[in-house]
């Protein structure tokens, strides 16, 4: 597996410089442009691409940092799954959403966002003190009210 962190030249950890990395991004696409390219540097910008997308996306970078450490919550025949009190409040809060108004939905809005959040706080805790596990679950519920979330915005 790629470590997209090393190809950005970066320590493996979840706190990042965002702009730093979109400034090396730029750097790389200039050096690797397809246009200017042969096969083997369109492989590289393909390759540039997707660490970008990864680092720049919190859960995405969280899920990455994971499976280098054996854990994958992306696969879903091997990812570890959530517990059951965040599946119910998923549930609950999936069945309410015919019946919200513009202004319930804003708050639904709002409330996940704090949620996956916090989430992401706990997430960023456990991977620094190295407990991939704990990081995992937590991310996992992130991902869950992530989903939600967008699929409120269709």
């Amino acid at each position: 597996m790629q470590n997209f962190f090393e190809l950005f030249s970066l320590s493996t950890k979840f706190a990042l410089d965002l702009d730093a990395i979109e400034q090396k991004y730029f750097a790389f696409q200039k050096q690797f442009h397809p246009d200017s390219a042969g096969v083997a540097e369109i492989e590289n910008s393909i390759l540039i691409n997707e660490a970008y997308q990864v680092l720049q996306n919190p859960l995405r970078r969280a899920a990455h940092i994971l499976q280098l450490n054996g854990i994958d919550v992306e696969k879903d025949s091997l990812a570890l799954k959530p517990d059951m009190a965040t599946l119910e409040k998923v549930l609950e809060i999936q069945e309410k959403i015919p019946e919200l108004d513009a202004v319930g939905i804003a708050s639904l809005k709002t409330e996940l966002n704090s949620e996956i959040k916090t989430l992401l706080e706990k997430t960023a805790e456990r991977l620094e003190n190295k407990d991939f596990a704990a990081a995992a679950q937590f991310l996992i519920k992130a991902k869950y009210f992530d989903k939600t979330l967008r699929d409120l915005r269709k």
